[in-house]
């Protein structure tokens, strides 16, 4: 179908932590925006997703949907593949909500492109990237830097909590990871999530890790999964952070990781390099709709290495303060203790 005949964006969950940043980006690129939510005030407009009549209510063709509330049911994305518009899902959803779309996305009128954010998002197309590089490569190894200290809402406080706590412990690698975080012995996440990579994994296996900014909180992390206590993990060092006086968006260190591997060790490694999560994944989330702009999109649920290669958008990303750097660094993996852990699971 055509893309949006103008730059218009309804974003859903405009008052949140990332549709908040999304807003004030799109606003800032000079799109039209109009911000979405279930209580809304002067100026905003009523989505429910909870709601499917809601969620229905606001398909259109000539307006670009912009959704940053988390919903497993993805009412609003349903939506539009029935009737038609433009749709792009930024809130991070386990893998298997993204898969059932695309089983019922069969006869779809409209586009939904999910996972387009930061991560996932622009780290689809750099893996995507490195295995048209090295198509021998058996191994994705993904890994996010978080800051403790960080504001986020309750909804990313949950995926978070999710992926660490599934199990007792997760399996680890060192990671030589830029300044401020050096090499850092990085924790397993989501290993029950089959992850956001779709296609473009091939059967490869996908691992992925995390690490904390802050030395004292990662120390935490790392006691906690070496004793096998990690599901108990206390919430402070990723808990909900109110608004701080003084406290920038940009403050954050960002330097996710992701390389190929073939038999344990890397072929080739970038990273995923800005200041600040949440507010360059909310001007990544442009950067794809600008890109959908300039094009005729096909009808149905994709991913956006589907629709896009990061050749198509390096440029813009940098210009958005989001750099990619290759990496040549190594790993050493000490997965041991996890695989045993876990082998009856």
């Amino acid at each position: 179908m055509a893309a949006p005949l103008a730059k218009r964006v309804l974003v859903i969950g405009a008052r949140g932590e990332l549709g908040t940043l999304t807003t004030r980006a799109f606003e800032g690129a000079g799109w039209e925006v109009r911000p979405g939510s279930r209580r809304p005030r002067s100026g905003e407009v009523r989505v429910d997703v909870d709601q499917a009549e809601s969620a229905a209510a606001i398909a259109d063709g000539d307006e670009l949907v912009v959704n940053t509330v988390p919903h497993r049911g993805l009412l609003v994305e349903r939506a539009v593949l029935e009737r038609g518009g433009v749709a792009i899902n930024v809130s991070g959803l386990p893998a298997a909500a993204g898969r059932a779309l695309r089983a019922a996305a069969g006869g779809a009128r409209g586009t939904v492109l999910m996972n387009a954010g930061l991560v996932p998002g622009v780290s689809n197309l750099v893996a995507a990237e490195l295995l048209r590089a090295h198509p021998h490569a058996d191994e994705l190894e993904i890994v996010l830097t978080l800051s403790a200290a960080a504001r986020r809402g309750p909804a990313a406080v949950q995926l978070i909590r999710r992926g660490l706590t599934t199990v007792s412990r997760h399996r680890t690698v060192s990671v030589s990871l830029p300044e401020p975080f050096g090499e850092r012995e990085c924790v397993g996440f989501a290993e029950t999530d089959a992850g956001w990579l779709g296609g473009i994994a091939e059967g490869r296996l996908i691992r992925v890790y995390i690490c904390l900014a802050e030395p004292e909180a990662h120390a935490l992390l790392l006691t906690q999964n070496r004793s096998g206590r990690v599901s108990r993990l206390p919430k402070s060092p990723i808990g909900w952070r109110r608004p701080v006086s003084g406290a920038r968006p940009d403050d954050e260190p960002v330097a996710h990781w992701v390389a190929a591997k073939f038999r344990g060790r890397v072929i080739e490694a970038r990273t995923l390099e800005c200041h600040g999560h949440y507010l360059h994944a909310a001007h990544a989330t442009v950067v794809f709709a600008e890109a959908l702009l300039a094009r005729p999109q096909p009808a149905g649920c994709l991913d956006p290495e589907e629709l896009l290669t990061l050749s198509d958008l390096e440029a813009p990303l940098l210009a958005a303060g989001i750099a990619i750097v290759s990496r040549g660094q190594g790993t050493r993996t000490s997965g041991d203790a996890y695989d045993r852990a876990n082998a009856d699971n």
